[in-house]
Formats: structure tokens, sequence, C-alpha cells
């Protein structure tokens, strides 16, 4: 009964994966290969999964829950990288080129990981063509926008920072982002240190972008919870052409 029940676990696990966009371009042999070196840790809210400057041992990926990847910016302010979700990855970086950690991960809510040692990670690269274009193809589109967000922040202003922020995280929330003639509003649930921690800078001012936002009628903003009233105001603020759903976090993690 006993190997019937894990046969079972191994089943769903392996559907729940084909569904995730970064393993769908491999074979359920590769997956299973994956899968049996992979071990699952359990993480509870607030919990810390590695600390900036820790040394690099394992990658990370996430079955259920929410990560936090961040840095603290002296003794007060963090900025946050991204928020991560089922499918997604994280953890490559120190085991592909760094040593240690370049920032932090943190659990936002109750999360379980795959996780793989650094041995097998490497093995897996040398074993696995498909999974190795895979990690490029994501690493590359993140630094993509890593460099968007750089961008962002020598040129744009703090409104056109929360309008991009705004649109970022509604896309790591798998919130569905609608073009103009939308006719349910976009409302997603989110406090003012996560937009402050996204961008990199402080409570007060945040604020002060929100209410601007909400007086031009572009948001609504109420006890943690912002709804989108006018979709293409927001991304001519942001100064997006064209709204990107994000597939994977900005920043290549840790």
């Amino acid at each position: 009964m006993r190997h019937e029940h894990e046969g079972e676990q191994v089943t769903a696990m392996l559907r729940m994966l084909r569904k995730v966009c970064f393993f769908k371009a491999l074979t359920p042999r590769e997956i299973n290969q994956i899968l049996a070196i992979a071990r699952l840790r359990r993480y509870k809210t607030g919990a810390a999964v590695f600390m900036k400057e820790d040394i690099g041992s394992h990658f990370f990926i996430v079955k259920c829950g929410r990560i936090k990847i961040f840095t603290a910016i002296g003794a007060e302010k963090k900025k946050t990288f991204a928020y991560l979700k089922k499918g997604d990855f994280f953890g490559e970086m120190s085991l592909l080129g760094g040593k240690v950690r370049s920032a932090s991960a943190e659990a936002v809510e109750d999360s379980e990981l795959l996780v793989i040692s650094k041995k097998n990670f490497k093995a897996l690269i040398r074993q696995s063509p498909d999974f190795t274009l895979k990690l490029l193809y994501t690493l590359a589109d993140r630094l993509n926008r890593s460099d968007k967000e750089i961008e962002s922040m020598l040129f744009h202003n703090i409104l056109g920072r929360l309008a991009g922020a705004i649109m970022a995280l509604a896309g790591n929330k798998s919130a569905a982002l609608k073009t103009a003639g939308q006719t349910n509003p976009l409302r997603m649930s989110l406090n003012q240190n996560e937009l402050a921690e996204y961008m990199g800078t402080t409570r007060v001012p945040v604020c002060r972008a929100i209410n601007t936002l909400k007086r031009s009628g572009v948001i609504d903003y109420k006890r943690g919870e912002l709804t989108v009233l006018d979709m293409d105001k927001l991304r001519s603020i942001s100064g997006n052409s064209a709204v990107r759903t994000p597939r994977s976090p900005v920043h290549a993690h840790a």
C-alpha cells in the first residue's frame, strides 16, 4: 500500500509539473528524472529559505505557496526582486557562478519546495539538454526584465515606477491583465509595504503616489485591496506600450 501511495504522489506531481510553463518543454522522462533527485521541504509563513551571503548548496522549485526574493538596503529598507509562485525556480545563480547567495528568500505563505542538491543540479544540466535550454531561456528573460527595471528606476518618477510595479505584481500574482475594453476591473490584495519593497523605496512616497493615482481615477485602494480602474492610463503612466504578464520573475535569483 505504501508503494502504491508513493506512486500516486509521483503521478500527481508529474501532472502538476506538466502544467507549469517551465516544464512544458520537458519530456515525462526528464520530469521523472527531476523528481527522482528532488526532496520535498515545507516552510511556514515567514520562514527563511536562505539568507544573503549564505553558501549556495541547493536549487529550488516552488511546488506550492509563495516565496519572496529580497535584499536589505540599510537598516530599514528592503528591495523585493520577485514573488515566486508554483513552478517558479530560484537559487541557481550561486550554483552556476557565484558561491554565495546574492539575495534572501522567505516564505510569504506556507510553501512546499522541491529541493535539488548542487551536485545533482549540475548533473541534470549535463544530462538534460532540454532542461538546460529552458533554464537559459528563463535566465535570459529575467535579465531582460531586470534591465527594464533598472531603466525604470533611472528614468521614471515615483508615479511611473508605481504604475509599473502594479502591473508587474499583477502578473506575478497570476492576475489576468486585459487590454482596453476590459469589462471586469483587475483586483488584487496588495499592501503598501509590498509595493515599497518591490520598488526599493519607503512606504511614505508610495502612499502619496497611490493617492495621486486614486484622485486621477486610475486605481482604487481600500484596506489592502487594489483595483485597477483604467488600465490604458496605468500603462501610459508606467511608460509601457503594451501589457506584459511576466512568465517568470525579474532578476536572476540568488
